[in-house]
């Protein structure tokens, strides 16, 4: 997960007595490239991770955040740049369209108790908000809204950005194969909580995949009752058997996604045994098969790129 990667960036450079500057896109219009929720931190020892949208804009802040560690400056601003030149309106220096409103907040050793709390909050997805506000940070069980990010803003000195923490969308890999563990990779670095489940004890690229949120062992025959409705589903098993039991299992659950990896004659053939196994036709044409965009994908780590831009188009056309 993505902002588990961010959150604790910033944990481990406050415990070092370091100062971080944090800027946050807390809106956005259609055409910029940073959007609502973009963060990007910057060390006082120079160290730095996230983005905001790139380009010269985000150059020309994180210049900014190194020249203010430089004269001990403690930054909470802040302002709507525009990507493109507009008369009497700040540009951002890029040439595309849209606007974007950053702020940049100073975050210092007395704010650890609630970053650990924030860290928390991810790792265990437990359903808060963190406020940010010219006052710093908060982790609250109550907001606006609990699911989207929200803005408000009065004037400079006066505004407030929600984001809901603990709610990642989840991806359930079933195998923990090669190719599982390739789009464990990948989908580490999105916003995803990724848990991989498999029915083998023993397989190195199971139990040595560092990528995932968690590792499951068991037998894909239980899924019905482990993988939670409104997720995402990869069935990337080890055989026509094992993928067969999962789909069955999973066919008739409330899911964003579910994605099944094979050759089009393994496919129409698991289609037809779960047709005869009692699912209804019509409910065959959720699944995605063969998974992936097509791309030409061989190798694991190509099919892993092809699997995680199909979630990834899912998650944004559903958004």
């Amino acid at each position: 997960m993505k902002e588990i990667h961010l959150w604790n960036f910033i944990y481990s450079e406050l415990i070092k007595n370091n100062s971080v500057y944090l800027a946050v896109v807390a809106d956005h219009k259609k055409g910029s490239p940073g959007k609502q929720g973009f963060k990007m931190a910057v060390s006082s020892n120079g160290d730095m991770t996230g983005s905001i949208g790139g380009g010269v804009m985000e150059y020309d802040i994180l210049k900014k955040c190194r020249n203010a560690f430089k004269e001990n400056i403690i930054l909470n601003e802040i302002e709507t740049v525009h990507h493109k030149k507009l008369k009497n309106l700040k540009s951002s220096g890029l040439i595309c369209s849209g606007s974007q409103t950053n702020f940049i907040i100073t975050l210092s050793k007395s704010d650890l108790p609630e970053v650990k709390k924030i860290l928390t909050a991810f790792k265990k997805k437990t359903q808060s908000i963190i406020e940010f506000s010219p006052s710093g940070i908060k982790l609250t069980q109550n907001g606006a809204n609990g699911e989207k990010p929200v803005f408000v803003f009065k004037d400079e000195h006066n505004w407030k950005y929600e984001q809901p923490a603990g709610n990642s969308d989840k991806v359930y890999i079933l195998g923990g194969g090669h190719v599982g563990l390739a789009l464990s990779k990948v989908l580490s670095l999105l916003d995803f909580y990724v848990v991989v489940i498999d029915d083998r004890t023993g397989v190195q690229s199971f139990s040595k995949n560092e990528y995932a949120d968690e590792l499951i062992t068991g037998s894909y025959s239980k899924l019905g009752k482990l993988i939670e409705d409104n997720s995402y589903v990869v069935i990337v098993t080890t055989g026509f058997e094992s993928d067969k039991e999962a789909l069955l299992q999973i066919i008739n659950k409330d899911l964003k996604y579910i994605g099944l990896m094979g050759t089009k004659a393994k496919i129409k053939k698991i289609f037809s045994e779960t047709v005869r196994a009692g699912i209804k036709k019509p409910m065959l044409k959720k699944i995605h098969a063969p998974i992936g965009i097509e791309i030409g994908s061989d190798t694991p780590e190509e099919i892993a790129i092809s699997i995680a831009a199909e979630l990834i188009k899912t998650k944004n056309q559903s958004s």
